[in-house]
């Protein structure tokens, strides 16, 4: 599985450069918003695509049918995509920590480091529930067919969320109080991450359950 990792970044590396200067432009924006969150949220979802893209090369090059052929059996094919979107996921965590702090720390505001570790922790857990109802169907049928349901898992929660909170605003509902806000977020963190493990690994065997029945 190691060698199918290499083969993923190694494809990337041409759209490395691409990356690399949309991620400069987001940390630049965000220093110019004072907004640490918002880099550290940008750098995870643009990392979190990058599984996508490896499965679109893949696809492209008819990849699949060719690895088959040697010594690689299906499940390390399927793994090394859960692998690989796992690290980058961490990786976009990790930079969106630090990212965060530094704006922060640089922008002056009054931000407790363990808001800022809650917020970066729970936005790549959010884009790891999206990414793992999207990839089972880029698997069932491919990338360019999944492109419409991708947009739907990232704008219908958008929508909802927006739609709750103005119906919040109408029905004038009051803000608990912050000892109770406190819980509630600790809580919820605690939630997310676990259902956030359920829901990949669900994902995961659904997707290996769609990649052994697929002929190639």
């Amino acid at each position: 599985m190691k060698g199918l990792l290499i083969k993923d970044i190694l494809n990337l590396r041409n759209y490395m450069k691409q990356l690399i200067l949309v991620l400069i432009f987001f940390i630049a924006y965000g220093i110019f918003l004072k907004n640490g969150t918002f880099v550290g949220s940008m750098i995870t979802l643009m990392l979190s695509m990058q599984v996508i893209t490896t499965m679109s090369y893949d696809e492209y090059a008819k990849w699949d049918k060719y690895a088959l052929t040697m010594n690689v059996n299906r499940k390390d094919i399927v793994l090394s995509k859960y692998v690989f979107f796992i690290m980058s996921i961490f990786i976009g965590m990790v930079i969106g920590i630090i990212t965060s702090i530094a704006i922060n720390k640089m922008a002056n505001l009054n931000i407790e480091i363990e808001e800022i570790i809650i917020t970066s922790v729970m936005v790549p857990c959010i884009f790891a529930i999206l990414f793992s109802i999207i990839i089972p169907i880029v698997f069932k049928v491919g990338v360019e067919k999944a492109r419409v349901v991708m947009m739907a898992v990232f704008f219908i929660p958008t929508i909802l969320v927006f739609a709750a909170v103005k119906m919040a605003q109408k029905s004038n509902i009051q803000m608990p109080d912050e000892a109770t806000l406190d819980m509630i977020i600790k809580v919820g963190f605690i939630g997310v991450l676990i259902l956030t493990i359920l829901i990949v690994f669900a994902s995961y065997k659904i997707s290996l359950s769609i990649y052994n029945k697929k002929e190639f």
